[in-house]
């Protein structure tokens, strides 16, 4: 199957694996927010990792190389951050509104032990969080009582990383690494690939780093979205496709199972998803996933208010996704993709 048109939705089932990835943070998330204990995954690799994680090192080594084929095919820095911007925001800003001002009041009338439901902290949380790295957790005190009371809607912290990742692919672009100096990333690739590996195995290691990585731990997402980046630029030269795709995915499920995966997961996990988005084709109507990943967690918070969780993990979930995804659509259809329609014409849409 051909990659030189790796965001069109014909060629590749990339919306279908992000879909699948989203739904498998819910499930990460419904153990958490619904009071379950260690989930599956974390039992079957001995907690080197759980679903959620997993999960979203996915989204960041698909998102670099669709990313980085954003820029290579437009070629055009302002047009690159009007489509960034275009896709992440308008999403971004209705989860704030519909967690503020839609689900958190019910929250407050429902949870008998949390605290009033109040304008003012509504406006401070949509306006605190503004500029997407989250700084304002909570709507009030609606939480107080429920199992997890950290958050009101804990999956939007993905986004600031990866928008200052959407700007070191501008950056790259701009001076050349994309197109003339590939190997450029590539040696960029591998010096943050070390760093993770060397902030995992060495104290030493996380006294010098950069804080940015080891304070945030970012360092894993940044690797694996530099290897979706590096796996772009070198895409001529990789086999990429069904035959490729079952022998990563064999690496990652040995790391999985015997270790290793903390130090090789960020690598391991692109090439797996973004081989098997070529092996097969599944087109879908409309993208689900952004909306599922930024609009689930309030759902499972409201869920847990209600007392839902009592009922076991499968009626919880189930639940769960039965609401978020008539809000994913609604996302969809009213604000992401009139949004999208005002990206300049392009041939790759990630």
């Amino acid at each position: 199957m051909s990659v030189r048109d790796p965001g069109s939705q014909r060629n590749n089932a990339f919306d279908s694996i992000r879909l699948l990835l989203a739904i498998l943070v819910v499930y990460s998330h419904a153990h958490l927010l619904g009071g379950f204990g260690e989930e599956g995954l974390s039992r079957f690799c001995k907690g080197q990792t759980f679903a959620g994680d997993l999960a979203v090192i996915g989204f960041f080594g698909i998102s670099g190389f669709l990313v980085t084929a954003s820029f290579a095919i437009r070629n055009d820095w302002l047009q690159f951050v009007k489509a960034r911007l275009l896709r992440i925001i308008p999403g971004f800003y209705f989860a704030l509104v519909v967690t503020a001002f839609g689900i958190a009041p019910l929250i407050a009338r429902l949870n008998i032990h949390g605290g009033p439901w109040v304008l003012s902290s509504a406006w401070h949380f949509v306006l605190s969080n503004a500029l997407v790295n989250l700084s304002r957790w909570n709507v009030g005190e609606v939480l107080r009582g429920l199992p997890y009371p950290g958050s009101i809607n804990g999956s939007l912290w993905s986004l600031f990383p990866e928008i200052c990742c959407y700007g070191g692919v501008l950056f790259i672009g701009v001076i050349g690494w994309i197109r003339n100096s590939r190997g450029n990333g590539l040696v960029l690739c591998a010096a943050i690939l070390i760093l993770n590996a060397a902030i995992i195995l060495s104290e030493k290691a996380q006294a010098i780093a950069p804080t940015l990585l080891t304070l945030t731990g970012w360092a894993p997402f940044i690797a694996a979205f530099l290897v979706g980046s590096s796996l772009y630029c070198f895409r001529d030269r990789l086999d990429i496709g069904r035959r490729s795709s079952l022998g990563w995915l064999a690496v990652a499920i040995l790391l999985l199972k015997f270790g290793g995966w903390a130090l090789l997961g960020p690598i391991v996990l692109p090439f797996v998803l973004i081989n098997l988005a070529y092996s097969f084709r599944l087109s879908l109507p409309f993208d689900l996933s952004y909306g599922t990943y930024v609009l689930h967690f309030p759902v499972l918070q409201l869920l847990a208010a209600i007392g839902l969780n009592r009922y076991g993990f499968t009626t919880y979930f189930s639940l769960a996704l039965i609401i978020v995804f008539p809000l994913s659509l609604l996302s969809w259809f009213a604000i992401e993709k009139p949004f999208l329609g005002l990206k300049a014409k392009a041939t790759a849409t990630a």
